[in-house]
């Protein structure tokens, strides 16, 4: 009988891993896989809540905790951190014995994990490649993974063609959906009496699902925009506004405060959470009368559930849209349209009837069905592939 696969998987904050956990599952229920899950980043911040008990709480095994985050919100911070996500990946990814490593996405802890990956020879499983985000450092980050990986799993179509330009190998790159859609046709819908019970709070009769992250490569300040968007929220006093806090990005403390006063300011209509987890958060945007700011979740997996979205300034530019998505500019007047418009009658009508452009929920067998009948040995030699 052949042995095992002993895929390792890397995580480094709540959303990536919530992205992750349809394929985590999948392959746990398959013995042709021994998963071997790495858990870093601020999954282990206790300033980030600690998203490690969300993981543990899943029933998801953590066979190795790499502390890497470095003090402070600045660029010297996030350059140390990727320092040390290199130096603790590699330990670990010795000591685990990995055939493979999957990554998920695009933040800066996994090109640590991935250039540790690239010099010890371990064949690396990408999912989500091929997304364009323009007002984000992400967005190089990305792409620099994919040329260090050798396997790929994208959203769509368009996202395939782009990793193919880049001249990766087309027996290697599959359009599976995103598994963001999988964890919220999974978990399926809740009511605004259900959410409130859920959490604790008081949301009827409605509540806005907000999450602002930092614009690395935006014009403005974290601060003053995210002044832009509290002016704007305060706008519609008759919904309430459920914050989730930012990551762990370069200015998302100057986020953070500006949240922090806006809840003291008005308790009974503002409230932040450190995490809602993936479970919570999947109900919480099926319930949201909208969902506002600039956290990829409004742009790949609110259009699911027909929630409309404002999208605030240049974070997620370049990713397909949906209907249901409303860009607007980060200003407060740009941004109080927005939500008008996400909360008109006749805009709702509009699209009511669409469909995701990322996928139809199946991402995750997809995926597992792939690496139960790869050679991975054949993976550690890449070839680049020349356009005609």
């Amino acid at each position: 009988m052949t042995a095992p696969l002993r895929i390792g998987v890397f995580t480094a904050t709540r959303a990536e891993y919530g992205l992750l956990y349809p394929v985590l599952k999948a392959m746990r229920a398959d013995p042709a896989f021994d998963v071997r899950l790495i858990v870093s980043g601020t999954h282990l911040s206790p300033g980030h809540g600690m998203t490690v008990h969300e993981i543990e709480n899943d029933g998801q095994p953590v066979a190795a905790r790499l502390p890497i985050l470095a003090e402070g919100d600045d660029a010297l911070a996030v350059g140390l951190t990727l320092g040390a996500a290199v130096t603790e990946c590699a330990k670990a990814f010795a000591a685990l014995e990995l055939d493979a490593l999957m990554l998920l996405g695009d933040r800066t802890e996994l090109l640590g994990a991935a250039a540790a990956a690239a010099a010890m020879r371990v064949p690396i499983i990408h999912l989500e490649g091929g997304h364009v985000t323009e007002g984000a450092v992400d967005d190089a980050v990305r792409h620099a993974v994919t040329k260090l990986a050798a396997l790929h799993f994208t959203a769509a179509e368009p996202y395939r063609a782009r990793i193919l330009q880049m001249g990766e190998d087309p027996a290697h790159v599959h359009v599976v959906g995103s598994t963001g859609l999988d964890n919220l046709l999974a978990e399926g819908v809740r009511t605004l009496p259900e959410m409130s019970a859920v959490l604790g709070l008081d949301l009827e009769p409605g509540y806005l699902l907000t999450t602002f992250h930092p614009e690395t490569l935006g014009d403005r300040s974290p601060s003053a925009q995210m002044a832009a968007l509290r002016a704007a929220l305060d706008r519609f006093p008759d919904l309430k506004v459920l914050y989730t806090l930012p990551n762990a990005d370069e200015g998302n403390r100057a986020i953070r405060a500006v949240i922090a006063d806006h809840a003291a300011a008005a308790p009974d209509r503002v409230f932040a959470v450190e995490s809602l987890g993936r479970r919570r958060y999947a109900w919480a945007l099926s319930a949201a009368a909208a969902v506002v700011g600039n956290s990829s979740s409004g742009v790949i997996e609110a259009p699911v559930h027909r929630v409309p979205t404002v999208n605030i300034g240049g974070r997620q530019d370049g990713r397909l849209r949906a209907r249901s998505i409303i860009d607007v500019a980060d200003q407060e007047e740009a941004i109080a349209r927005g939500i008008a418009q996400a909360l008109s009658p006749a805009f709702r009508e509009t699209i009511r009837d669409q469909n995701s452009p990322m996928g139809d929920g199946r991402a995750a067998p997809r995926i597992v069905e792939i690496l139960r009948n790869q050679d991975f040995q054949a993976l550690k030699r890449k070839r680049f592939v020349d356009k005609p």
